[in-house]
């Protein structure tokens, strides 16, 4: 009986090691399968935010926002890289809607474009194992650029009161777009506000005053920025002999009245600077006097001097042929 008994026993011990050993395994694989569950079920039932692997932009601008012709065109970005990497871009510049070739870089040169034109860019970012989305930046419009005024004179350089001044204009206007100039005149520091022109005429001005310009250039869409001449300065006047000689002799005598015309009021003094013997000029009314003898007789040259205080002055040369009989 004792023999029997035995291998019962360990028959009864060994079952109940396979039933623990089972139930061991069991309670393993239900462990990794609720793990897959946990990771899975939510990627099938509802996006997820982009892999942290991946580069980002948030924002993409370029400036200036209000470009003209000559400006150049940059980019602005915000995004982030994968465990706080550095994100590389790529660029690409678009004109009007179409790719521009050669424009990878993150500024677009001036003289890429024109006025009218619509401008992009779309930057890629990347990384050194992945590729974010392309993000393309709102357009901006080229605009108009203002014309300008490079240099402006008040002609001639050395003026006169009698003289019609004239501001000689030198502008340009990167869109080519047609000029048109006004004008200020000023005198003596002061506005002259009927003065619209491109000429001041004489009687607007006298000796010893100083004369500006100043001109604005206008393409009729925006108005460029004003520029000033250097002053100018009416410079004393000579006196100018208006008179004509008499050509003939009457009499014995020769007679003639010099006229001139002072344009700043200067007192004018006379001086004969050549003539035949005998032949004198009032210095103060400038009456030329000359009586004639035989001697006098052929051809002479005359030569009349006017000046003013400051020394300025006109000279009147003729010749004068005298036939005494």
């Amino acid at each position: 009986m004792q023999v029997v008994d035995r291998p019962r026993t360990w028959s009864s011990h060994l079952m109940k090691a396979r039933i623990l050993v089972l139930a061991l395994m069991l309670s393993v694989g239900c462990g990794s399968c609720g793990q897959q569950t946990a990771v899975e079920g939510p990627s099938k039932t509802q996006p997820g935010p982009a892999p942290a692997s991946t580069p980002a932009l948030s924002s993409v601008r370029i400036l200036p926002e209000v470009p003209t012709r000559d400006s150049e065109l940059s980019v602005i970005l915000e995004g982030k890289g994968p465990g706080g990497e550095t994100v590389q871009c790529e660029y690409q510049w678009v004109k009007n809607g179409e790719d521009l070739p050669g424009e990878t870089r993150p500024a677009l040169g001036a003289g890429a474009f024109k006025k009218g034109d619509t401008i992009q860019v779309r930057v890629m970012p990347k990384s050194e194992k992945a590729r974010g989305d392309p993000v393309t930046a709102s357009a901006v419009k080229i605009l108009n650029s203002p014309p300008v005024v490079q240099q402006v004179l008040v002609e001639p350089r050395v003026a006169y009161a009698r003289d019609t001044l004239k501001a000689a204009v030198k502008g340009t206007d990167r869109d080519g777009d047609l000029i048109y100039f006004t004008y200020r005149w000023e005198r003596n520091g002061v506005v002259m506000p009927e003065e619209r022109s491109e000429t001041l005429e004489p009687g607007r001005f006298r000796k010893g005053d100083t004369i500006t310009v100043e001109v604005t250039p206008d393409d009729r869409e925006v108005l460029g920025t004003p520029r000033k001449s250097n002053p100018v300065t009416i410079a004393n006047s000579p006196p100018l002999i208006v008179s004509s000689p008499p050509t003939s002799v009457q009499g014995n005598v020769y007679m003639y009245q010099v006229r001139v015309n002072d344009p700043d009021d200067d007192s004018v003094a006379f001086a004969l600077k050549s003539g035949p013997k005998g032949m004198e000029i009032d210095p103060k009314t400038g009456l030329v006097r000359w009586e004639i003898r035989k001697e006098g007789r052929g051809t002479h040259t005359i030569e009349i001097e006017a000046s003013d205080h400051t020394g300025a002055k006109s000279l009147q040369q003729y010749a004068l042929a005298v036939d005494v009989r």
